[in-house]
C-alpha cells in the first residue's frame, strides 16, 4: 500500500481508519482459538476489545487506553500515558530535536519495561509490541550532519529491549520476529507534482484562481517569513482560508518579517482545480510516491472520454519518464501502471499511475510556483520513506529467501558504526 487515504467521486481524499471490528486483527483470532496475548500500542488499534484473552494498551495517534488493571498499575509506575505528540510543538518551535529525542527514548524505555514486566508475571502465548517513534524522529533530521546524535539513542532503546527478549527466549524458548515497514533517507527536495501537471497542459485552475495565481506579485521569496508562519499554531486556520484570504494573510505577515515581500509558492487544494479542463491530477502523495488519477467517468466531472484513455496514459507515461530532477537526471525512478498494481478495486477509485521519485526527493502536490517545480522540504519533510525495512528472527529461521537476524542489538547498531 502506497499511502492511507482514497479518493472519493467528488474529488475528495478521505483517510482509510482501520475499523478492527470489521476486519479483526490477528491476534483477536489468537485469542478465539485460547491463546492470551500481550498487545502494547498497535498503531491505530485505537479501541479496547470486547472479547477475552487480551491484554492492551491502544496504540497511537490517540491517548494510551488499557483493559488490563496490571498494565494500568505499569503504566502509572513507568509514567506512559501514551507516545509524546509532539511534533506540533516541534514545528512551532517549542521543543528542539534533543528534547524530542529524549522524550522518544523515555517513551520506548517506558514501554518496554511495562512489556518486560507483563511477560515476568504472565503465562503468555503471543507478545506484540509497536514503536512508530522511529519514523516520527526521522522526519525531522535525516538530512542534518547530526542526524545520528538523534536517531541512535532511539535505535539503541529498542534494539536494549530485543536483547532483553532474546534472553529470555533463551532461557524459555519462543520466537522473535522483527519487522519495520520501512527505512528513512534525507529529503533533499520536493518535486511540485501538481505544479507540473499544470505546466504540462493536464491541468487546469479555476479562472479566478489561476488569475490571482498569474497575476501574483513574483518578487523574491520570502521562504523564511513562510517557515516561521509554517511553525506557527496559525498554519491549521492558514490551510483553511481560501486561496485569496491566503495571499492577503501572506502579505500581512510579510509586513512582519522584514527579509521578505512574498512569497514563491502557493498552497492550493482540489477544489481549487477546474476539473472540466483538467485531464490529470495528483491527489495523495506518501512522500516519495504519489498516485495520478485521470478524470473520468469515475469522478463527478469527468473530462477524459473512455475512448481517449490509453492514449493519454500512454502519453503522460512518457512526459513522466522524461521529466528531471534539479540535477538534471530522471526525477522518477519508477512509474507504475495503476492497473497492474490494483485488482478488483470496488470499495475506492483506484489511481491510474503510480510515480516514485528518486532517491533523497518527496513529492509535493498542494504548492504551485510561478518559478519552477522544485522547493525546500519543511523541517518535517526533512527526512522519510523508502521503501527498504528489517525483517528478522531470532532463533535463526531456516527459509529460503528470509534474512535472517541472530544478534537483533549488533545488527541494529552496526548501522552506527564509526559514530562518536
Amino acid at each position: 500500500m502506497p499511502d492511507f487515504f482514497v479518493m472519493k467521486k467528488d474529488y475528495t481524499p478521505d483517510i482509510v481508519y482501520y475499523d478492527s471490528s470489521a476486519v479483526p486483527p490477528f491476534w483477536k483470532a489468537l485469542a478465539a482459538k485460547g491463546t492470551r496475548c500481550l498487545v502494547i500500542t498497535p498503531a491505530t488499534d485505537i479501541k479496547l476489545p470486547d472479547y477475552p484473552n487480551i491484554d492492551i494498551i491502544t496504540g497511537f495517534p490517540l491517548k494510551a487506553r488499557t483493559n488490563s488493571k496490571e498494565l494500568e498499575s505499569l503504566m502509572k509506575e513507568h509514567g506512559f500515558d501514551g507516545e509524546p505528540n509532539i511534533e506540533k510543538e516541534i514545528k512551532d518551535g517549542k521543543m528542539d530535536i534533543g528534547e524530542a529525542a529524549n522524550r522518544f527514548v523515555k517513551s520506548i524505555k517506558a514501554r518496554s519495561e511495562i512489556s518486560l514486566g507483563m511477560l515476568k508475571k504472565n503465562s503468555y502465548g503471543f507478545s506484540y509490541t509497536c514503536f512508530t517513534e522511529t519514523d516520527r524522529l526521522q522526519h525531522f533530521v535525516m538530512n542534518r550532519k547530526d542526524w545520528k546524535k538523534y536517531v541512535k539513542p532511539v535505535y539503541s532503546q529498542i534494539a536494549d529491549y530485543m536483547a532483553q527478549l532474546m534472553e529470555r527466549i533463551d532461557r524459555s524458548g519462543g520466537r522473535l520476529v522483527i519487522v519495520s515497514d520501512h527505512g528513512a533517507q534525507p529529503i533533499r527536495k520536493k518535486f511540485l507534482l501538481n505544479s507540473w501537471l499544470m505546466q504540462k497542459g493536464y491541468l487546469s485552475l479555476k479562472q479566478k484562481v489561476e488569475k490571482d495565481f498569474t497575476n501574483g506579485s513574483g518578487k523574491t521569496a520570502g521562504y523564511e517569513a513562510r517557515e516561521r508562519i509554517m511553525r506557527s499554531s496559525l498554519r491549521r486556520a492558514y490551510d483553511k482560508m481560501p486561496y485569496k484570504a491566503k495571499r492577503l494573510a501572506y502579505k500581512a505577515f510579510s509586513a512582519v518579517f522584514s527579509s521578505a515581500a512574498a512569497d514563491d509558492y502557493t498552497r492550493m487544494h482540489l477544489f481549487d482545480f477546474d476539473m472540466k479542463r483538467t485531464k490529470a491530477f495528483a491527489a495523495i502523495s506518501n512522500d516519495p510516491v504519489a498516485s495520478i488519477w485521470l478524470n473520468n467517468s469515475r469522478f463527478a466531472s469527468p473530462s477524459v472520454a473512455k475512448s481517449s484513455e490509453p492514449v493519454l496514459v500512454s502519453r503522460l507515461k512518457r512526459d513522466l519518464e522524461s521529466a528531471k530532477s534539479a540535477e538534471g537526471d530522471k526525477m522518477f525512478v519508477n512509474i507504475y501502471s495503476g492497473k497492474e498494481y490494483y485488482r478488483d478495486t470496488k470499495k475506492f477509485i483506484a489511481p491510474d499511475i503510480l510515480v516514485e521519485a528518486k532517491k533523497g526527493y518527496t513529492i509535493d502536490i498542494f504548492n504551485f510556483s510561478r518559478k519552477g517545480v522544485f522547493m525546500d522540504p519543511e523541517d518535517a519533510k526533512s527526512g522519510d520513506h523508502i521503501r527498504e525495512g528489517i525483517f528478522g528472527t531470532y532463533p535463526k529461521y531456516q527459509r529460503s529467501g528470509v534474512e535472517s537476524v541472530t544478534d537483533v542489538k549488533k545488527f541494529v547498531m552496526d548501522y552506527y558504526k564509526g559514530l562518536k
